[in-house]
This record gives structure tokens, sequence and C-alpha cells, in this order.
């Protein structure tokens, strides 16, 4: 079994564990009659620990020169998060349990380097698009499986599920190579192509190699927080992940339960939103749209953000909702892929694991803070509709900047050709 293939198997095992459980924690924890405020504490600290944990963690695996050993506690934290939830009270257990799962989600860094390694930056687009469809493959059918198991088996059966997922994820990349055999990310139209890539990427793999037997100081690898290019992307993702959070997650839920949606109806919400993630993530692997420029599909994403948004406010249509998750989760699979490969654009490859820990950590500050300014303007209008105006601004703000760093990008192109 090649290493890409090992990774595609280790990959959905790993976010199922993470997330089987989570769409059922807030009825489950408030089942067992904890308090609303603590249950938002509970949940939000996956979220709050990834944010704390993944530049520091990108750091560190750039001073290391090495990711399996990362890899290896993110799986064991995956599984160690749902034994905590097992056999502790459920309040302290889903606390401690979610503490250590973002501890996980926070290496998940590693998974992407280690998998990514001896990739040319051309190829980058592709690598990542499959990387996330794993990824997604495996929130899906943990969604499906919370969706139709909680009622007949409960909570505990979930967790134990996520054991299983993380100790087969935990078995699978002990077998890892540290410098493992280059991923095949597309299969090349012809001979010639094939060559040319096969030729970048063996020195991809060459320069990969030798950054890592290079000794680097703690001022080099911090040098990436004055990068304006990942903050920019990071800042469109931090976007696309916060209105993910505060819209399908939480308020598009409430907006589906005030407009008389059941139960049934609010899970195929979120199977339709994961399936179509999975879907735009391997679409945007696919090499007619690693052709693109970087601002087509990213613009075009957040313009549906928009659509999205405004037209969740106005329904009062359960169908109509439902089907508005092909936007937000069409928009995921493009605007993460893109934005991820454009931020490491520039980088060397000693600082990807810095780089890629302090893109991380301001999208989960977006996921973390647009939620609780949504909710804010809920408590202070008492409208729901609020938070998706709020949003949708949001969205136009990307909508604005992605088409400034277009229109800068084809000037400074022009610039460029007129020079020459």
């Amino acid at each position: 079994m090649s290493q890409a293939t090992k990774f595609y198997l280790i990959i959905p095992m790993f976010w199922f564990a993470q997330y089987v459980y989570m769409p059922n924690t807030a009825p489950y924890l408030l089942g067992q009659r904890l308090t609303a405020d603590f249950v938002g504490t509970v949940v939000g600290m996956y979220g709050a620990t990834q944010m704390c944990f993944r530049f520091p963690m990108g750091l560190i695996a750039d001073k290391l020169g090495r990711h399996k050993g990362i890899v290896l506690i993110g799986c064991i934290c995956a599984a160690g998060s749902s034994v905590f939830r097992l056999t502790l009270e459920p309040g302290i257990g889903f606390f401690l349990g979610n503490v250590v799962s973002g501890l996980g989600s926070a290496m998940w860094l590693s998974f992407m380097l280690l998998y990514t390694r001896g990739i040319s930056v051309e190829n980058m687009k592709q690598a990542f698009g499959f990387l996330f469809a794993a990824n997604n493959t495996g929130i899906l059918v943990a969604f499906i499986t919370s969706m139709f198991l909680y009622e007949h088996f409960g909570m505990g059966f979930l967790c134990s599920t996520a054991i299983v997922a993380g100790c087969i994820a935990l078995a699978l990349a002990l077998t890892l190579k540290e410098n493992g055999d280059t991923l095949e990310t597309a299969q090349p139209e012809n001979k010639q192509v094939a060559e040319s890539e096969t030729e970048a990427e063996t020195e991809a793999e060459a320069e990969t190699k030798a950054e890592a037997e290079t000794k680097h100081t703690w001022k080099e690898l911090l040098a990436v927080f004055f990068v304006k290019r990942i903050w920019f992307f990071a800042v469109i993702a931090a976007i696309q992940q916060g209105l993910t959070m505060g819209t399908v997650m939480s308020f598009s839920m409430e907006k589906a339960s005030t407009i008389g949606a059941s139960s049934m109806q609010m899970g195929l919400m979120t199977i339709v939103f994961i399936s179509f993630c999975v879907i735009s993530s391997y679409a945007s692997s696919k090499s007619w749209c690693a052709r693109l420029d970087s601002s087509i599909p990213i613009t075009t994403s957040m313009l549906t953000l928009v659509l999205y948004c405004f037209w969740s406010a106005y329904t009062d249509s359960v169908i109509v909702l439902i089907l508005l998750q092909v936007f937000l989760g069409s928009s995921l699979g493009f605007v993460f892929c893109v934005a991820n490969s454009e931020a490491f654009l520039g980088v060397d490859n000693k600082r990807r694991s810095s780089a890629l820990g302090l893109f991380q950590a301001i999208f989960a500050l977006g996921m973390t803070v647009v939620p609780i300014i949504a909710g804010s303007l809920i408590h202070l209008t008492s409208d729901l509709n609020s938070a998706f105006f709020f949003q949708g601004a949001l969205a136009i703000s990307g909508v604005i900047s992605m088409v400034a760093y277009g229109l800068k990008r084809r000037a400074d192109k022009l610039k460029q050709a007129q020079q020459s």
C-alpha cells in the first residue's frame, strides 16, 4: 500500500473520530441537565484549543523537521478524547474531551505537510483538493452515522465508534514513512507533462530533504508572522469558516427550527452541506481548476456566500434552506483549498509548518469570533435575521477584497510584461 493510499484511509478515520459525536453534543449535555452557558463553553473549547496551539505546533514541527510523530499523537488524541467522554461524568468528560480533540486537530497541519511532502508548488492546489476531499468524506460519514444511530444507540455508542476509528487511524499511521513516496495528485495529460512533473517533484523532494537537515532558528521561523500573503488568504478563509460555524453549525439550524423543520430535515441540511464540501474539494483538485487564476474560484464562492446569507434570512421554506446548503458547501471546498495553496506561495519548505500553523490559527479565530458576534446581535436585536445580515456583510467584504486582489495581480503581471 502506497503512502498516498494510507493517507486516504487515515484522514477520513481521523476526522470521523473527531466529528461523529459533535452534532449531538449540545442536545446530549442539555439533556443531562447541564446549563446552556456551560454547554457553550464545552463546545467552544474545541475551537479555542486549536486557536491557541496551531501556530506553536507549526513552529515546533518546523524546528523538529519531522511530522510522523505529531501525526501519531494527533491520532491518539482523536481516540483518547472519547475515552474521557465515556469514562467521566458528562460535563467534565466532554470538557476534557473537547480540549484533547482540539489539541488533536491542532496537529492536523502535520498530516497535511507529511501528505504533501515532495509536492511542487505548482501541484499544491491539486494536492490540497484531494486532501480536503478525504477530510470532508470522513466528516460526512460521521454526520450520517450520528444522524441515524444516535437515537437508537445513544452517545456512548457514538463515542465508542470514535475510539475505534481513531485506533485504526493510529495503526495505519504507524506504518507511514517520514520521507514517503511522492503523492500522485493528478493524471498527466501526456508523456511530456508527466516527465516535467516528475522532474519538478523530484527536485522538490531533494529540496525538502536538504532543508530538513538545516538547523532553523526560532527567529527564522517566527518571520512567517509578517508574511502579508498568509494573513490575506487566512482572513479570507476565516470569513468562510466563520460563516460556516455561524450558519449551518448554529443559526441556520435555529432558522430551520423556527419555520417548522423536522430533526430529519435539519440533519439533511448538514448532509447536503458536507456532501458539497466533498464535491467542491475534489473539483478543486482537477487540472481545470488549478489553471484558473486563484481570484476566480474564491470570488465566485464569496458571491454565493452573499446569496446564501441574505436568502436564508428571507426564506420561509425548509426546502429552500436545504438547497441553500449547496452554496455553503461548494464555497468551503473552493475557498479553503485554493486559499491554503495560495498562502504557501513564496514560503520555503523549511517554514511550511509555521506558515500553515499561522494560517490555521487565524481562521480558527474566525470560527470563534464570527458566531459570537452573530449571537450577540441576535441577543441585542431579538431578531435572528440580524445574524444573517452581519454574515452577509462579511461575505461582501470578502468579495471586495478578492476583486481588489485580482485587479492588482493583473496590473502587476501587465507591468512585468511591459518591462520585459
